[in-house]
């Protein structure tokens, strides 16, 4: 199993890539101006598993929130919600965009992922939610991230974690580089690793195995979400704690 200093290593890189995507000024947010930039049905799951826990006031934390319209979504819902990038643009243009619109209710942050799982506060969240960012992640590292998560969490906590999944517009755009159990491994021209899912019960077991109960599977597309005329295609995991 790799290190941890291996895994913020591995992420960083990742999440460089992104970064130079954002200063290039080619990413605005895949989501912008599709169906998905503030609704889709896994989140409007996620979001009423959350309620429904009970946890006032909700304090719910989103990982590799991009241009973060998920999260003001989630703080237009009431939720007190915690937006992680590591894109300083990213974060930047996001703080501009929306926190006038949230009542006070979003904090966005700028960091690495690995490094702000691992100062998480034992019980200190509702919900934690992540959309098409952890298919760019191992196995190793996403059972290491999901147990960080498991101890962050309240009991009955909530768990929602998204795949770029099989036929998805991106996958026929690069090279495998990986076949894993649960899927291949593409490497775009961006130079950007995904996981295209293929067999979602590999991701149940994974979560198992961080002792989550998995409460649902939800597929969903997205019209021109990477790709202009085409689909994104996803598979998101919803579990508590």
């Amino acid at each position: 199993m790799r290190n941890v200093k291996q895994e913020s290593e591995e992420t960083i890189s990742t999440a460089e890539l992104y970064d130079r995507v954002w200063r290039r000024g080619l990413y605005s947010g895949f989501s912008h101006a599709t169906a998905g930039e503030a609704a889709t049905p896994f989140l409007d799951a996620y979001i009423d598993a959350v309620k429904a826990s009970g946890k006032i006031p909700a304090r719910v934390l989103e990982l590799g929130a991009g241009s973060c319209d998920h999260a003001l979504r989630c703080a237009r819902e009431r939720l007190h919600v915690t937006a992680v990038e590591y894109s300083e643009v990213a974060v930047t243009s996001a703080r501009e965009r929306l926190l006038h619109l949230a009542d006070g209710r979003l904090d966005i942050v700028r960091a690495d992922l690995f490094a702000y799982t691992r100062q998480l506060a034992p019980g200190s969240l509702a919900g934690a939610y992540s959309n098409a960012v952890f298919h760019f992640l191992s196995a190793e590292q996403r059972v290491e991230q999901y147990r960080m998560l498991h101890g962050a969490l309240v009991d009955h906590g909530v768990l929602a974690i998204s795949f770029k999944a099989e036929g998805d517009a991106l996958q026929s755009r690069g090279a495998v580089v990986e076949l894993t159990p649960a899927g291949p491994v593409v490497e775009g021209d961006d130079g950007i690793r995904r996981l295209f899912v293929t067999d979602v019960d590999v991701l149940v077991d994974e979560m198992r195995e961080a002792s989550f109960t998995v409460q649902d599977v939800i597929r969903w597309s997205v019209s021109d979400y990477n790709v202009a005329r085409e689909r994104g295609e996803f598979v998101g995991l919803l579990a508590t704690r």
